[in-house]
This record gives C-alpha cells, sequence and structure tokens, in this order.
C-alpha cells in the first residue's frame, strides 16, 4: 500500500463504515413516534397484563403519580399491587415521563402541551394525542376491533414496543 495506507488503516476504515450504516440503517425515520419504555419488568407484568403498555412519555410525570397513588379505583377497576411493586413502577414511569429525567424534545413538547394546572389520567386527553388523531373519523373508534382511543395497540401494532410510526400505523377494517 501507498501513502501512509497500511492493511489495519484500511480494515479500521471499513469496520467503521460498517458500523455507521448499521447504525443509521437502525434509526427511526424523522416521522417515526418511537418513545421509550420503562426500563423494569413491572409495568409490562402489571399494567401489560390488562391493556396496552403505554409508552411512560406519552403523560408528565405527576399524571403517573397520580395514576399510581389511586391504583384501588384504576378506571372502575382495582388494579392494586404491592407497595415494592407500586414504588418500582413509580419510578421508572416518573424517569420515562414526558418531563422526566430522560424526555426527549416529542416528550418535552407533550409535556409542555399540557396545563401545569391540569393532571390528565388518560393519554386521550392531551393536547397530543388529540393533534396526532384530529383526521381519525369518530365512527372508527367505534369499530368493535378498536373499541376505544386508547387501544393504541388496534391500529399501532407495535405500541407495546413505543413505536407509533406512520409507517406502520394499520387501520382495522369494519367488522360487520
Amino acid at each position: 500500500m501507498h501513502n501512509g495506507v497500511t492493511w489495519k488503516n484500511l480494515g479500521i476504515f471499513t469496520a467503521c463504515v460498517g458500523l455507521f450504516a448499521l447504525w443509521l440503517g437502525n434509526a427511526p425515520a424523522h416521522d417515526d413516534a418511537v418513545f421509550p419504555m420503562a426500563r423494569g419488568k413491572a409495568q409490562v407484568g402489571e399494567c401489560g397484563s390488562c391493556h396496552t403498555t403505554y409508552a411512560p412519555g406519552l403523560l408528565p410525570a405527576r399524571s403517573w403519580r397520580k395514576m399510581l397513588g389511586q391504583l384501588g379505583h384504576h378506571f372502575g377497576e382495582d388494579a392494586s399491587v404491592q407497595e415494592p411493586v407500586r414504588l418500582a413502577l413509580l419510578k421508572d414511569l416518573e424517569d420515562m415521563a414526558a418531563d422526566g429525567a430522560y424526555a426527549d424534545m416529542r416528550m418535552h413538547r407533550i409535556a409542555a402541551s399540557v396545563p401545569v394546572d391540569v393532571t390528565p389520567l388518560r393519554i386521550t386527553e392531551t393536547a397530543y394525542f388529540r393533534f396526532m388523531h384530529d383526521a381519525v373519523p369518530k365512527s372508527f373508534w367505534r369499530r368493535k376491533s378498536i373499541a376505544n382511543p386508547g387501544n393504541c395497540a388496534a391500529c399501532h401494532p407495535r405500541a407495546n414496543e413505543g413505536h407509533f410510526g406512520v409507517r406502520e400505523l394499520r387501520i382495522p377494517s369494519e367488522q360487520r
């Protein structure tokens, strides 16, 4: 090889280009709404056993605190858990909340859209949700396969992973 180019340097350069291509190929597209999910397994095990495992970044921390403070009356159900489990859930949800320690720019915008004197308990009550779903006809929410706006996984197959990308959107057909 000439001019200081060695097989070693060429190998390092090739490895760097390969790693960059791998990283770039796995990066979400600019239109993908990807929210980090709680690190612990408590949310999936406890919350996800009854409903979609919602991305914590869709609500501010005060909403998660209020929700976990009244699990005995969780949307008409008793979702009580042992105190250590509740505290682990609360820590994960607060950290990953829209205004939490790990919030990204999209999550900060969600938090900023919720007035400070409001504590929504439903993601569907946020301005972000209403904005993102303003074009969805009301008749869609009445479909048996969707049932209600809170059933994210009906249209977003990877909602339990925090993925809400437009390219992955699947609107269930009307069941007759």
